[in-house]
């Protein structure tokens, strides 16, 4: 507890590298690779940083099982790194390794935070029978565990079943190192890239845990491509390293640089001569990538590269808009060889910073938009449309557009639209999809009393819409929200049937059976169609002109058997749910949906949803998952006994 007569400093300072290692070596960035990140110093009702460094998101854990070494936890809150804003950048120091992964770490969460309007939580823990090895419950996860030496190997991954980050260590290629040593020792932990990408991961985890299922050639590669899209936009986050670039290239950023790629260090250490992966794509000569190549990819992060470079191309487009005028009036143009002025290149480097924040924000409030299972990159495109749209209904500069045309550029359409206008690819209200004898309402659940026995230990009673600041009562809290959701659905009312039409979903018995209390999760009850509520969250957006927007976001999910014979699929699904008992499927086909209630008014605004009744759909997934995918058996595992689902265990950066 802070026993100090003095105020606490509003923020935290840590240095950290601006790339990677490897940029302190060149001439053309060593003066810029030495960043500092500033963190919202601990609030009064969090808890104090302990060593590690340990705090209310993260626990960083410094061992290396290769050597069996122990590495001393840093100290952040000692009085001579404070005074220094931390330890100087340096690769022969473990602690400096363990300040970078926390402090790239933390500024990746509170990005996200301050996006999404609400706490960032990571994925729960299933909790298991141990005679039936079926999930009963799940249980909150306080922290994310940093391993900055955890392999020797040339890799980093999140690890959703230990709730984890590891990142490996290589020696770099003795014939084909880049600027690195021949055989020296390359550390993922160093890369600010690769800490933004593997967190991104599992926030991402947190937000939408069944997006790590392979169900169609984008799923995937999705994951791959947000974690990619957030560090390459977190470049921008950091103005003396944009400005820099923007004068070695008089303020284009359409070329390839070192804020268009990705894990330079990484990429060139492990023999491929430049970045991981780079945001600039190939062009024809037209000037005009290729809208064919998406359907030749199958890849994740391959076919991801693509979603990223839609979004970058975006973000170029923002800011050549934002930036044309100031270029006209200092008599520029993109042919000049003349270097800019300082005050241009401040000018420039404020456009490109604020260019790509907006994008990422973008980005990052879609995610609410999604449908809770089996994502596609186009339903990305209406996300962002939409979301963008509720916050900021007047879109002058037309960023939208700009979006879209990125998008539709590298062949990205999304499914039953009209056309590419913005206002084509919003999601459809909630109207469009009720029967036309019945106007359901956002007061059907913002006005439902759980009276149903507490499940599970939370208390019964009505949604607790109350702000939380405390990081575990506002899981509690929506824990406590996701129990009144499931008590919703299950309590028999005359608008079942509707909701079961708007909803996608079944959570009666059919035909005739016997309606009763099922299990909050998949699997515990044999007789009735079992629903899952993923999650119930509050959130609060603020808009560039003082828009406030106030939501809640509900996530439900049903599963359905899938098997690769049709026959046997059909004469399954005709089973009464009773009489399915637990013989073995080939995979799990999974539909549901996400409900977005607007707090202001009551307002159903949309449901988002992938119907479980969809054969269309199941049929897809069925023929995905029979031809297999390339690259999958080798980045990622396949099902495991029991789980019947391609889940995810990322194998690489």
């Amino acid at each position: 507890m802070d026993t100090s007569d003095y105020s606490p400093p509003a923020m935290r300072k840590l240095r950290v590298y601006a790339f990677d290692p490897q940029a302190s070596t060149q001439m053309e960035t060593v003066q810029i690779n030495h960043a500092t990140i500033e963190l919202p110093w601990e609030q009064r009702w969090e808890p104090d940083i302990l060593p590690g460094p340990v705090n209310e998101y993260l626990e960083v854990i410094d061992v290396d099982p290769t050597s069996g070494q122990f590495y001393k936890p840093v100290d952040l809150n000692d009085p001579h790194l404070l005074a220094q804003d931390g330890l100087a950048p340096s690769e022969g120091d473990p602690r400096f390794h363990q300040q970078m992964v926390f402090a790239v770490a933390m500024k990746t969460i509170k990005l996200f935070e301050r996006a999404l309007g609400r706490k960032v939580f990571w994925s729960p823990r299933a909790v298991e029978d141990a005679v039936t090895k079926r999930v009963t419950s799940h249980t909150y996860v306080r922290r994310l565990r940093i391993y900055p030496h955890a392999l020797r190997e040339a890799n980093a991954y999140y690890s959703p079943a230990k709730k984890a980050l590891l990142f490996g260590y290589f020696k770099a290629s003795m014939s084909d190192a880049g600027v690195n040593l021949p055989g020296g020792w390359i550390f993922t932990a160093l890369s600010h890239d690769i800490v933004a990408h593997e967190t991104t991961h599992a926030i991402l985890d947190g937000l939408h845990r069944r997006y790590i299922e392979s169900t169609n050639v984008d799923s995937l590669a999705f994951h791959e491509a947000f974690a990619d899209i957030v560090a390459l936009l977190m470049h921008f986050t950091l103005p003396e390293v944009v400005s820099s670039q923007l004068a070695a290239r008089r303020g284009i950023l359409s070329e390839r640089s070192w804020l268009s790629g990705l894990a330079r260090q990484f990429g060139e250490a492990s023999g491929r001569y430049a970045a991981l992966r780079d945001a600039i794509d190939e062009k024809g000569q037209d000037g005009v990538p290729d809208p064919t190549r998406l359907a030749q990819l199958s890849e994740p992060h391959e076919r991801g590269a693509v979603l990223v470079a839609a979004v970058f191309d975006a973000f170029i487009t923002i800011y050549e808009q934002r930036t044309t005028d100031l270029f006209r009036l200092a008599g520029h143009d993109k042919t000049s060889t003349a270097n800019l002025s300082t005050e241009l290149i401040a000018r420039l480097t404020r456009e490109a910073v604020k260019s790509a924040d907006h994008v990422l924000r973008l980005c990052i409030r879609a995610l609410d938009y999604l449908p809770p299972v089996d994502v596609h990159f186009g339903e990305f495109l209406r996300a962002i449309v939409t979301a963008d749209n509720d916050l900021v209904p007047d879109d002058p500069m037309h960023y939208r557009l700009a979006v879209i045309q990125a998008f539709r550029r590298r062949g990205i359409f999304p499914d039953k639209c009209l056309s590419l206008a913005p206002d084509s690819l919003l999601w459809e209200s909630v109207k469009g999809v009720q029967s036309e004898d019945l106007a359901l309402t956002a007061n059907d659940l913002l006005d439902f009393h759980a009276a149903a026995k507490p499940k599970h230990g939370w208390a019964g009673g009505a949604l607790d819409l109350t702000p939380q600041y405390v990081r575990e009562k506002a899981f509690l809290q929506a824990e406590h929200n996701r129990q009144v959701v499931w008590n919703w659905l299950m309590a028999e009312s005359a608008h079942d049937a509707q909701w079961e039409k708007v909803l996608g979903i079944y959570f009666m018995a059919h035909p005739g059976e016997s309606r009763k209390q099922g299990a909050l999760f998949i699997g515990a009850d044999g007789v009735q169609p079992a629903v899952e509520v993923h999650s119930v969250r509050t959130c609060r957006r603020a808009g560039p002109d003082g828009q406030d927007l106030r939501q809640l976001v509900v996530e439900i999910a049903q599963r359905r058997r899938g098997y690769f014979d049709v026959g046997e699929q059909l004469k399954e699904d005709l089973k009464p749910v009773r009489e399915r008992g637990h013989r073995h499927y080939d995979f799990t086909f999974r539909g549901g949906a996400t409900l977005i209630i607007d707090l202001r008014d009551g307002t159903l605004r949309y449901v988002i949803r992938k119907r479980i009744d969809d054969d269309e759909r199941l049929d897809a997934q069925r023929r995905f998952l029979q031809a297999g995918s390339d690259g999958l058996a080798m980045t990622y595992r396949g099902p495991r006994p029991g789980d019947n689902a391609f889940a995810m265990t990322h194998r690489g950066v």
